[in-house]
């Protein structure tokens, strides 16, 4: 199973994906010599001036490496410069759309722009070398999992759905499930009303995550959906204790947030 720990280490990393052998670059050439440069951004904090200033004069020897404007837009996504990010980014995604498309979506999600989120995945997808098991930049959910809550937000219910289904049944190996996998499968189901395979998956997925506050809250809207009231009562108030426990897992991603005030309004009597 992805760890927890993954984010941890996006969150302290300085540079996300390495950037290949420079070896592969001819002798002397501007290629290897912008390569050779970019070894050294290690040597600098993340989004300082002294590595924006190399990444400017590794893209001034080579304007085609791609890697060096992906990395030179990470500090701007992660400060909160979206535009400016998406800016730079760009250029690394029309160089080597294959590598950089997936880091341009997870921004576009980040940001609620299911539309763009959509445009970019479906893309990737659609390219001979995509990598189909692609993982968002902690390491911790798999894209096509954004991809189908993008559906959900734009109102397509049935395509995402049947596009978690499709990312969930192509893992071969329990290291493949993530925390959060069954819990979004079982959350679209609930909005779709598909009550008894919601309870199956939300089940499911607290055999290895019971932390999540959003699981059990689902989990009573699906136990309510089929009348089954003291259970639904049951996960509500587990659900409120969640909310409760000042270290408790948080969900990252922004597509569905729930709040104590939506829990408590399921409340039978305002007693449970």
């Amino acid at each position: 199973m992805k760890k927890i720990i993954v984010l941890i280490t996006f969150a302290f990393s300085v540079y996300t994906y390495g950037q290949g052998n420079c070896l592969l670059y001819p002798k002397g050439s501007n290629e290897r010599k912008a390569c050779r440069l970019g070894e050294t951004t290690r040597n600098y904090k993340q989004g300082s001036k002294e590595s924006q200033v190399l990444f400017d004069s590794i893209t001034s020897l080579s304007p085609n490496y791609a890697w060096a404007y992906k990395e030179k837009s990470v500090p701007y996504f992660k400060r909160g410069f979206i535009l400016e990010g998406l800016r730079i980014l760009n250029k690394a995604v029309n160089l080597e759309p294959e590598n950089h498309i997936p880091y341009r979506a997870y921004w576009y999600f980040a940001n609620r722009n299911y539309k763009k989120c959509i445009e970019d995945l479906e893309t990737y997808y659609a390219l001979p070398n995509a990598y189909h098991n692609e993982l968002t930049p902690g390491g911790d959910m798999d894209m096509r999992l954004l991809l189908g809550m993008s559906y959900a937000k734009q109102g397509d219910l049935k395509k995402a759905i049947s596009t978690v289904e499709k990312c969930i049944d192509s893992y071969e190996k329990e290291m493949e499930f993530g925390l959060l996998d069954y819990y979004i499968l079982g959350m679209l189901y609930v909005k779709d009303t598909q009550y008894n395979k919601a309870i199956e998956v939300l089940n499911k997925q607290l055999e290895t995550n019971t932390e999540l506050a959003e699981i059990y809250y689902y989990l009573g809207l699906a136990y309510d959906g089929v009348l089954k009231t003291t259970k639904a009562q049951n996960a509500y108030k587990k659900a409120l204790e969640k909310l409760k426990e000042p270290y408790r897992m948080r969900y990252g991603y922004l597509c569905f947030r729930v709040y104590p005030e939506e829990i408590k309004e399921r409340r039978i009597e305002n007693k449970i």
